[in-house]
């Protein structure tokens, strides 16, 4: 391995594994979440980034094994046919190496030569792909999402280097509200360039600033349980209860359905 640089898996993006990878998680995602909501504009944001004309570099945080896999998500609904890129830590990806036909490419996080062939490489995707979409997990561990969101450096490197693309952050969450399974909740922001775009340092900032501003806006929604603050992407129907529960309450009579209004203070 040269001076200065750290091994890199690449990618070997192959669009029929994507397509079959795409019918697969459709299947799964309404086995594992009652539903998928998008918070209130996040669509608008997610249509005007679709339509620019650069790279894309899409941010969220990291909490989850299936934040990887609602990212992909949204890449089949927005940027399908862009091509997508992804980093993973190159010690997994050899162990999961069907990932590599999904667009993601293996990087070491902790060689302090990483971050340079993290940033060359996405710099020749780009080059290759103007209208790649690299969906990126900056946090670059699995991370509390009451924690504040603290991102590692690479993503404002690449956002300073590459004026040309759009930034967009990406909050996620996972809550229980009246299904046995829980929820994925989403919101879009667009980041915003600081006034030296060429600065990554002010990058790390702003993204570090949108990420969280974004992360706690979501959670506020989320918090309210109120579906009225989200679009339901997919699912949302009523509730499930344990279908023996449910025979049981046909037989007598009773109502099937979940109850969600109920009032605060305690029983009166």
């Amino acid at each position: 391995m040269p001076d200065g640089v750290s091994e890199l898996l690449p990618a070997t993006e192959r669009a029929w594994f994507r397509k079959f990878f795409g019918v697969w998680l459709r299947r799964q995602v309404p086995k594992h979440f009652h539903a998928v909501r998008l918070a209130r504009g996040s669509a608008d944001v997610l249509d005007e980034i679709a339509r620019h004309a650069g790279p894309v570099i899409l941010m969220s945080n990291h909490q989850s094994w299936w934040d990887p896999l609602v990212a992909f998500m949204v890449h089949e609904r927005w940027f399908t046919g862009r091509p997508a890129l992804s980093p993973m830590d190159v010690t997994q990806l050899r162990k999961f190496k069907f990932f590599r036909n999904l667009g993601m490419f293996g990087v070491d996080p902790d060689h302090a030569a990483g971050l340079r062939s993290f940033v060359r490489y996405v710099g020749e995707r780009f080059a290759a792909a103007p209208r790649s979409v690299l969906m990126i997990t900056p946090q670059g561990k699995f991370v509390d999402q009451r924690i504040p969101v603290a991102i590692r450096p690479g993503v404002a490197v690449l956002a300073a280097r590459h004026p040309e693309a759009a930034v967009v952050s990406v909050a996620i969450e996972y809550a229980f509200w009246t299904d046995q399974r829980p929820e994925v909740f989403l919101r879009a922001v667009t980041i915003a360039s600081p006034s030296d775009a060429s600065d990554a340092r002010a990058w790390h900032t702003a993204c570090e600033q949108a990420m969280n501003d974004n992360a706690g806006e979501l959670a506020r929604c989320v918090q309210s349980r109120d579906a009225a603050h989200f679009e339901t992407v997919s699912g949302g129907g009523s509730a499930r209860i344990h279908p023996l529960y449910d025979i049981v309450l046909r037989a007598t009579g009773r109502a099937t359905s979940i109850e969600t209004g109920h009032r605060a203070g305690g029983v009166k």
